[in-house]
């Protein structure tokens, strides 16, 4: 019975030790930028030991501090950054948020123009 419940522990262990030996340490570089229009904020992550970027999300608010875009990014070699996710945002009449998703145009290496 000894013998099951440290082969058990034993295996967990290894299951979790692959899992975290392959998730690389990453830093976080943050920069917020103030406009007339409102703000926009932006949140790089970057692989601790070599500081090659790994994926940005960058948001864009109003002068009232409501959300108005959120768009995550993720870096390639050949291309750069490459559109991952993209949200706009609309509010309705409570002032309430409806999100719309925005896709990625491979052809043009952009957003796509029209919300879907």
């Amino acid at each position: 019975m000894k013998t099951k419940i440290l082969i058990s522990l034993l295996a967990v262990l290894f299951f979790s030790a692959n899992i975290f030996a392959s998730t690389p340490e990453t830093i976080t570089l943050s920069n917020e930028e103030k406009t007339e229009e409102g703000s926009l904020k932006e949140v790089t992550l970057c692989d601790k030991d070599t500081n090659a970027p790994i994926s940005k999300t960058v948001y864009r608010f109003d002068t009232d501090d409501r959300i108005l875009e959120k768009a995550t990014y993720e870096w390639t070699l050949d291309k750069g950054w490459v559109g991952i996710q993209k949200y706009e945002y609309t509010y309705n009449e409570e002032n309430l948020p409806v999100p719309s998703v925005v896709k990625w145009d491979k052809k043009n290496n952009d957003w796509a123009k029209k919300a879907k």
